[in-house]
């Protein structure tokens, strides 16, 4: 990713993990949807938002990522 090649981790956390956001989980999937007003270039630019994910071990569970829907 553009612009980390020399981050510390306290900048990786809070520009990349550090955002808000609400977590449901349900038997198929993790989701999390980010606020509305979280910035989320490096997000966004990664592209796991745009299908989900697998995570061999959440049993099967997949990891889906999403921007505020308005709820």
């Amino acid at each position: 990713m553009r612009g980390y090649a020399d981050a510390h981790a306290r900048q990786i956390f809070r520009d990349l993990v550090n955002l808000p956001a609400q977590v449901r989980l349900t038997e198929k999937e993790v989701r999390v949807e980010f606020h509305r007003r979280a910035h989320l270039p490096i997000v966004l630019a990664s592209g796991l938002c745009d299908h989900p994910v697998p995570i061999p071990w959440w049993e099967g569970r997949r990891l889906r990522l999403t921007t505020y829907n308005g709820r």
